[in-house]
């Protein structure tokens, strides 16, 4: 069995994204269901997946039915019963920030036939940051099933694949194939109720009310265009009030939950920016829906605005879905603006609430111009945060992350100046090539997990997870000893060893621009980090179009030197110091492999590092046997043959040395902080959690956030907080710092780097001792001085 496309998206996606966490919860839980015996069930029918680290996944799945038999020629029910571990979450139909809804797919003989199951009603899970909606503990969604009179009686397989994501510090896609024999009786017979029918009695008390059954309460509906077009900005207006003069519940404004949640499509729609609950003046509720249309590719034909409705009439909650038809018109139509009294009724009423509707023209308070700085909005933020990225890309050409593989660019350019001008544009588009197609891949993972599952993500977050940092970490060391002369890549497109030996070849180039994104991405030099957060939150092609002016920026230098004929001058002539050059490069790679090995050293372990260190050795012997076997001047099949062995041996030492498991970590975060510090040596770091942050209220507090796979947080470790002026002046003015460790992925620590509208490390926040004083946050690139006078405004 293979899974489905989806689900090894995500598979993939989790070894390199951060974890995505489902939040606390903030609202009622639902009734305990009834307990019942699962025993009867088939094994085929009663699945618990076993995950590929060998591990039993956080959910039970059963499949069973309300009745002991199915009837020829009636409808009952069936339904997929997920039960999962505690503090785990699987997902109502629109999951919100983070999610994705639980998927079946039926496998039925002739004659049957399963509607589209339900969703019950969901609880809302809350961090600072991310909002989803789900289900705690256990669900059971209902289907019904149809069994044609033309059915005749029998045994029967119903065969069930279903598919979920399931969230608690991290999220884990979940993929079962379920089969249920089933007898089908005559069309005359009465069917028995299953010992597991209670479920389905508590499930369907928690289902809303079909809309048409809703006698307590009606609703209007009114939208700001006539049709919607792509990439407007539009907005919807529900109007909910009680019937019969019977009174509706005033809504809290504090308290947006339970009165609406909004249907936010994840393929094609829209995606709210803003979603208002407020009070109108005739005892009615208005819900105003404030969003932009992203283009979807056809137009949709029925597409549908709306959200789940939970109101009080009297005494008796009102639960039900009400939808409205979203109409759809081309881009270059004219745009058709309504006059409706809804409409004005909705912005008068959300006029006297803090801040008007999104969208509406108003006064933004500090909080709502920081956030307006963080992400840009309106097509000003877009150019604005494209420039960023593609400043930010030329940044990175001078950060320590990527200078190994420059200075390696360079010297491959000195070594073939000799080369025509159409070779020299030849090597500057293939480089830039293989960084542009390095960050579309990126981007299209990031879509990928964005838009089908909701995981966000974040700059550098590759790196926070070994397999990376372990694959990494043998390209550079590989690299290293080619430049000691332990084998030589042979070049693409060239005939003869002389020729191989003076070009490095198209693909070479490419490949190079593949090596310099690999180790640009654990930087966020300037500029870089605001837009790659506005990135991170913005449709598919406001990514892809700021990933391509990062790329851009970082291939910039050599694609003038490439296609300015008098910058190629520049450069220095060859000669016999290259050589020794070209060895010193290769130490710089091998420093280059430590430090990797030293991430993964904090990632899993000294034992098992060792063990990696051991694979490194036979990657080397490997190395070698190409070199000895397989070299330029070898003929085809010797190179082939060479490469063969070579494989064989490092795969060999992979398999028997390598073990990339995260290394277990006790817990012992109690919130509890020292306060009387040392300052004779080092800084005195504490680890951050938002508990000992709490604990510290009312004193000044640094925090950094930092990882040992960056090399910017290193550099301004030990040139910047290091340095004596900064450290005497954290103590002078009391300051606790605190150190927020993103090696792994931390979703508290990835929370507060969004708080702050920043999409990686390194990142550095002043908190000052007056609780009710605005934090500081500070650049990536630090000075002494830039910190002091942080410490000095926060004190």
């Amino acid at each position: 069995m293979f899974p489905n496309l989806k689900t090894l998206l995500v598979a993939y996606g989790l070894m390199l994204f951060p974890s995505a966490h489902a939040g606390d919860e903030a609202s009622p839980a639902p009734p305990t269901p009834p307990t019942v015996d699962f025993s009867s069930l088939p094994d085929s029918a009663s699945v618990r997946p076993i995950q590929i680290d060998n591990k039993a996944h956080p959910v039970h799945a059963r499949l069973f039915l309300e009745d002991n038999q199915l009837v020829a020629g009636a409808t009952q029910r069936i339904g997929l019963h997920l039960d999962q571990d505690e503090g785990w979450h699987t997902y109502w139909v629109a999951p919100g920030d983070v999610g994705q809804p639980t998927e079946i797919q039926w496998t039925l003989p002739e004659g049957f036939s399963v509607d589209p199951h339900t969703y019950t009603i969901p609880q809302r899970f809350q961090t600072k940051t991310e909002v989803s909606f789900g289900y705690n503990d256990q669900v059971l969604h209902i289907a019904p099933i149809t069994v044609a009179d033309t059915v005749a009686p029998g045994l029967y397989d119903l065969k069930a694949k279903a598919n979920w994501l399931v969230c608690l510090t991290m999220c884990i896609p979940g993929e079962v194939e379920l089969t249920l024999p089933v007898e089908v009786v005559a069309a005359d017979t009465a069917a028995e109720k299953s010992a597991l029918a209670p479920l389905f009695d508590h499930y369907t008390k928690q289902h809303p009310t079909p809309p048409l059954e809703v006698t307590e309460v009606g609703w209007d509906f009114a939208m700001s265009q006539a049709a919607l077009r792509p990439d407007d900005e539009f907005k919807a207006v529900f109007r909910i009030a009680a019937r019969d003069g019977r009174k509706l519940q005033a809504h809290d404004g504090d308290i947006p939950w339970p009165t609406f949640v909004p249907f936010v499509p994840i393929d094609w729609s829209w995606a709210p920016d803003e979603v208002k609950v407020v009070n109108g003046e005739d005892g009615s509720i208005l819900v105003t829906i404030a969003a932009t249309a992203y283009e979807p590719d056809p137009l949709p034909t029925d597409a549908k605005i709306g959200g789940l409705v939970q109101v009080k009439v009297d005494d008796t909650w009102v639960r039900t879905e009400i939808r409205a038809s979203l109409p759809w018109a081309t881009a270059d139509s004219e745009k058709q603006a309504v006059d409706s009294p809804l409409l004005d009724l909705a912005f008068a009423s959300n006029a006297g609430t803090e801040g008007a509707p999104a969208g509406e023209e108003g006064e933004e308070g500090e909080e709502g111009d920081a956030a307006a700085g963080a992400s840009g909005s309106g097509t000003s933020g877009l150019l604005g945060n494209l420039f960023m990225a593609f400043i930010g890309g030329l940044i990175l050409n001078v950060m320590p992350c990527v200078l190994p593989v420059l200075t390696l660019k360079l010297y491959s350019l000195v070594e073939q100046t000799d080369i025509t001008p159409a070779e020299q544009r030849t090597a500057g588009t293939a480089y830039t090539a293989g960084i542009l197609a390095s960050f579309w891949l990126l981007a299209g993972c990031i879509v990928g997990l964005r838009s089908a599952f909701g995981i966000q993500v974040d700059w550098g977050f590759q790196f926070q997870y070994p397999p990376y940092v372990a694959a990494l970490a043998a390209i550079v060391f590989a690299f290293g000893l080619s430049l000691f002369g332990v084998f030589e890549i042979p070049a693409f497109g060239t005939g003869t060893a002389s020729e191989q030996t003076a070009k490095e070849g198209v693909l070479g180039y490419f490949m190079t621009g593949v090596f310099a994104t690999l180790l640009a991405t654990p930087c966020s030099a300037p500029f870089l980090g605001t837009a790659a957060a506005f990135a991170f939150g913005a449709p598919t092609w406001v990514l892809f179009a700021i990933f391509s002016l990062v790329a851009l920026g970082l291939a910039f230098p050599f694609l003038v030197i490439a296609f300015v004929p008098a910058a190629y001058r520049f450069l220095p002539k060859p000669g016999a110091w290259m050589e020794a050059f070209k060895q010193l490069l290769g130490f710089s790679l091998i420093a280059t492999t430590i430090w990797l090995v030293s991430v993964l050293l904090s990632q899993i372990g000294a034992d098992r590092t060792v063990g990696y260190m051991a694979f490194l050795t036979v990657l080397a012997i490997g190395c070698w046997i190409f070199g000895r076997w397989g070299g330029v001047a070898a003929s085809g099949s010797d190179q082939l043959r060479a490469l063969a062995m070579a494989s064989v041996v490092t795969l060999a030492g992979g398999w028997y040395f390598v073990d990339l498991a995260y290394a277990d970590v006790e817990d012992c975060d109690t919130g509890e902080v020292a306060t009387d510090l040392s300052w004779d040596e080092d800084i005195p770091w504490q680890p951050f959690s938002e508990k000992r942050l709490a604990a510290l209220e009312g004193s000044p507090v640094f925090i950094d956030f930092t990882a040992d796979w960056c090399v910017s947080c290193k550099v301004n470790e030990k040139t910047v907080l290091a340095a004596t002026s900064v450290k005497t002046a954290m103590r002078d003015k009391g300051f606790i710092p605190l150190k927020a460790d993103w090696t792994r992925p931390d979703p508290e620590i990835t929370k507060w780097l969004h708080k702050y509208g920043r999409a990686g490390v390194p990142f550095y926040l002043v908190i000052p001792a007056d609780p009710s004083a605005d934090p500081i946050p500070l650049p990536e690139v630090i000075t002494p001085s830039i910190v002091i006078n942080a410490l000095e405004k926060a004190s």
